[in-house]
Protein backbone atom coordinates (compact mmCIF):
# COMPACT_ATOMS: atom_id res chain seq x y z
CA UNK A 1 0.00 0.00 0.00
CA UNK A 2 1.01 3.26 -0.97
CA UNK A 3 0.09 6.74 0.13
CA UNK A 4 0.24 9.30 -1.67
CA UNK A 5 0.84 12.91 -0.73
CA UNK A 6 -1.97 15.80 -0.72
CA UNK A 7 -1.04 19.71 -0.29
CA UNK A 8 -3.46 22.19 1.37
CA UNK A 9 -4.48 23.95 -1.89
CA UNK A 10 -8.10 23.74 -3.59
CA UNK A 11 -6.36 22.60 -6.55
CA UNK A 12 -3.05 20.27 -7.19
CA UNK A 13 -0.70 18.26 -8.91
CA UNK A 14 0.44 15.37 -7.56
CA UNK A 15 3.19 13.07 -9.39
CA UNK A 16 3.34 9.78 -8.12
CA UNK A 17 5.28 6.23 -9.76
CA UNK A 18 2.72 3.25 -9.21
CA UNK A 19 3.83 0.05 -10.29
CA UNK A 20 7.47 1.69 -12.12
CA UNK A 21 5.15 4.30 -14.04
CA UNK A 22 5.24 7.63 -13.22
CA UNK A 23 1.38 9.34 -12.98
CA UNK A 24 0.18 12.61 -12.30
CA UNK A 25 -2.77 13.15 -10.14
CA UNK A 26 -4.94 16.45 -10.41
CA UNK A 27 -6.96 16.83 -7.03
CA UNK A 28 -9.45 19.77 -7.69
CA UNK A 29 -11.96 21.26 -4.69
CA UNK A 30 -15.59 22.05 -5.92
CA UNK A 31 -16.21 24.44 -3.51
CA UNK A 32 -20.19 24.49 -4.35
CA UNK A 33 -20.53 21.02 -4.41
CA UNK A 34 -18.38 20.74 -1.56
CA UNK A 35 -16.46 17.59 -3.04
CA UNK A 36 -12.83 16.69 -4.86
CA UNK A 37 -12.51 15.54 -8.32
CA UNK A 38 -9.63 13.39 -9.49
CA UNK A 39 -8.12 13.55 -12.89
CA UNK A 40 -5.02 10.64 -14.06
CA UNK A 41 -2.95 11.68 -16.36
CA UNK A 42 0.29 9.63 -17.57
CA UNK A 43 3.93 11.08 -17.83
CA UNK A 44 2.99 13.56 -20.67
CA UNK A 45 0.37 14.72 -18.74
CA UNK A 46 -2.52 13.28 -20.91
CA UNK A 47 -5.50 12.51 -19.45
CA UNK A 48 -6.65 9.17 -18.57
CA UNK A 49 -9.28 9.71 -16.59
CA UNK A 50 -11.16 13.22 -15.80
CA UNK A 51 -13.42 13.80 -12.92
CA UNK A 52 -13.49 11.53 -10.78
CA UNK A 53 -15.39 12.09 -7.59
CA UNK A 54 -13.50 11.08 -4.90
CA UNK A 55 -15.49 9.36 -2.48
CA UNK A 56 -14.61 7.49 1.31
CA UNK A 57 -13.60 3.81 1.29
CA UNK A 58 -14.53 3.04 -2.16
CA UNK A 59 -12.39 1.31 -5.62
CA UNK A 60 -11.87 4.82 -7.37
CA UNK A 61 -10.82 3.26 -10.80
CA UNK A 62 -12.55 0.21 -10.36
CA UNK A 63 -15.53 1.79 -13.33
CA UNK A 64 -12.55 2.36 -15.27
CA UNK A 65 -10.78 -0.59 -15.80
CA UNK A 66 -11.74 -0.50 -19.74
CA UNK A 67 -9.00 2.12 -20.31
CA UNK A 68 -5.82 1.86 -21.37
CA UNK A 69 -3.13 2.97 -19.39
CA UNK A 70 -4.31 2.94 -15.54
CA UNK A 71 -2.57 1.81 -13.19
CA UNK A 72 -3.11 -1.74 -12.52
CA UNK A 73 -4.38 -1.57 -8.92
CA UNK A 74 -7.23 0.57 -7.20
CA UNK A 75 -7.11 3.68 -5.79
CA UNK A 76 -8.99 4.33 -2.73
CA UNK A 77 -9.81 7.86 0.01
CA UNK A 78 -9.83 6.18 3.09
CA UNK A 79 -11.31 7.95 5.91
CA UNK A 80 -10.12 7.49 9.48
CA UNK A 81 -14.03 7.10 10.95
CA UNK A 82 -17.06 4.89 9.84
CA UNK A 83 -19.27 8.07 10.85
CA UNK A 84 -17.51 10.06 7.61
CA UNK A 85 -19.49 10.22 4.72
CA UNK A 86 -17.99 13.11 2.49
CA UNK A 87 -14.63 13.84 2.15
CA UNK A 88 -13.73 17.57 3.02
CA UNK A 89 -11.49 20.21 1.67
CA UNK A 90 -9.15 19.83 5.06
CA UNK A 91 -10.02 16.27 5.76
CA UNK A 92 -6.29 15.05 3.49
CA UNK A 93 -4.22 17.47 5.34
CA UNK A 94 -5.73 16.89 8.85
CA UNK A 95 -5.16 13.23 8.64
CA UNK A 96 -9.15 12.10 8.67
CA UNK A 97 -8.79 10.54 4.73
CA UNK A 98 -5.86 9.41 3.45
CA UNK A 99 -5.44 8.25 -0.44
CA UNK A 100 -3.76 5.38 -1.21
CA UNK A 101 -3.06 3.14 -3.69
CA UNK A 102 -2.87 -0.92 -3.79
CA UNK A 103 -0.74 -2.78 -6.30
CA UNK A 104 -2.21 -5.28 -7.91
CA UNK A 105 -0.83 -8.07 -6.27
CA UNK A 106 -1.79 -6.36 -2.70
CA UNK A 107 -5.05 -6.17 -4.14
CA UNK A 108 -5.05 -10.21 -5.04
CA UNK A 109 -3.49 -11.32 -1.69
CA UNK A 110 -6.71 -9.85 0.47
CA UNK A 111 -9.05 -11.08 -2.58
CA UNK A 112 -7.34 -14.91 -1.88
CA UNK A 113 -6.94 -14.85 1.96
CA UNK A 114 -10.91 -13.57 2.12
CA UNK A 115 -11.60 -16.74 0.48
Amino acid sequence: MITISTLDANSFVESVILDSILYRFRLNWNDDGQYWTLDVCNNDNSELVRGIVVVPNFPLLHAYRRIKGLPPGELLAVVSSTSISDIGRKDFISGKARLIYMPKEELTNVVESAV
